[in-house]
């Protein structure tokens, strides 16, 4: 399930975090060295802050089910399913090879492998990221049809990896076609659009729902997911959930981080999200 938004609000990250504090102080190169004596200080304190942070990805949402010592507060958002489901796969638009294709992203239920998807009146095709620390050096080919392979890649900037970090998407050898370079802000941009927006403890949280991929890939799965994103910097988090965790009709409540909020399933297919009292 789940979107460019999955390679913007996990990959990117996991990427920028991944980097070992001596590679981001070699990346920062002549950079660094020209920052003025005060400043290098604060930014060597807030990469080595960075690579010690819990990684973006978290466990699993586990509902609680409802009980008389808590309850649900005041609602702060309900949106019908079918009008968020899949929204995901339609994230960016682009000439890839011969013909422009609607790009996103979907894993599997245990959000344990990442595909980019490409989308076209033909249908979707899966293409598997493997480990996505390889978005960072060479990158990796994805093969979109059988005469059309593209590379992606992310350039990390360490005073800004989140959002000034660039995603460069090229034609691989043999395959002729446009290339693109965008901003990772942009990315971010472009997958909040397509979310429902909570504004839970004053934050405000993502909220995605869509089909998840079958395991070993090549399909989507009858399974649905829920992912909770928290943008915050390099403190960013995500929580998946699965659907059929919250039983029609029930309030339960999960923990985001140690906010609590109220989650509802409808019969007639809407979630109703509500503070936590």
């Amino acid at each position: 399930m789940r979107t460019l938004l999955t390679l913007a609000v996990l990959a990117v990250p996991a990427a920028a975090f991944a980097v070992p504090l001596e590679s981001q102080s070699v990346a920062a190169g002549a950079g660094f060295a020209r920052l003025s004596a005060d400043v290098r200080p604060a930014l060597t304190r807030r990469i080595l802050a960075a690579s010690s942070r819990e990684p973006v990805l978290q466990p699993p949402l586990v509902p609680q089910p409802f009980r008389t010592a808590s309850a649900p507060g005041a609602e702060l958002l309900r949106f019908k399913l079918s009008d968020e489901f899949d929204r995901n796969l339609y994230v960016m638009n682009d000439k890839l090879g011969a013909r422009a294709r609607d790009v996103g992203v979907a894993t599997d239920a245990g959000f344990k492998s990442f595909y980019l998807t490409f989308t076209d009146k033909s249908g979707t095709v899966l293409a598997p990221l493997g480990d996505l620390n390889r978005l960072r050096g060479a990158g990796v080919d994805v093969r979109i049809d059988a005469s059309t392979v593209y590379n992606f890649r992310v350039s990390i900037n360490i005073f800004n990896p989140i959002r000034g970090s660039t995603l460069d998407i090229a034609p691989a050898e043999g395959t002729s076609g446009p290339s693109w370079s965008l901003r990772t802000g942009s990315v971010l941009d472009a997958a909040r659009a397509r979310a429902q927006i909570a504004v839970i403890g004053g934050d405000e949280y993502w909220i995605f729902y869509g089909q998840d991929v079958k395991p070993g890939g090549g399909a989507f799965a009858p399974t649905r997911s829920f992912l909770f994103v928290h943008m915050n910097g390099l403190s960013s988090k995500a929580w998946p959930l699965d659907a059929d965790s919250l039983k029609p009709g029930r309030p339960a409540r999960v923990d985001l981080g140690g906010v609590g909020v109220w989650l509802t399933r409808t019969a007639s297919g809407e979630l109703v999200v509500q503070d936590d009292n």
